[in-house]
């Protein structure tokens, strides 16, 4: 399941990292590559993976994920390349999956007791199915 949204840090435009590569040629070219690699793994549940066939469709290159690499904002990955560090800034899929299975599951009980009384647990049923 995707993420609604993914975090991003407030001070991302003075971050050393940013700075740097910002100071390059294309670099702004690359920090939107970054922000939506960002929105693509979030949005298609990679835990921060970013296929090699995504690239045009997150204005990217290959010439550009290099400068991502190079800066460390990036690493090489089977196929193409994952966000560094995602696993420690962003939620991982698996997280995300079982919080809407909770939620879902707390709705379910919530609408049961509502309509059928307190006594009435056929939501068990629908959870275990």
């Amino acid at each position: 399941m995707s993420l609604p949204w993914v975090r991003l840090d407030s001070n991302i435009a003075s971050h050393d990292k940013i700075v740097e590569l910002l100071s390059k040629r294309d670099g702004a070219r690359a920090f939107t590559l970054y922000v939506c690699g960002l929105g693509y793994a979030g949005g298609h549940a990679t835990d921060g993976a970013i296929p090699r066939a995504a690239l045009p469709f997150i204005h990217g290159s290959e010439r550009l994920a290099v400068m991502l690499v190079e800066h460390r904002l990036w690493e090489h990955a089977p196929g193409g390349w994952v966000i560094r560090n995602w696993d420690q800034r962003q939620e991982l899929a698996v997280i995300a999956e079982m919080k809407r299975a909770g939620r879902k599951a707390a709705g379910a009980k919530g609408a049961c007791k509502k309509w059928h009384g307190p006594d009435c647990e056929c939501w068990k049923k629908a959870e275990n199915e």
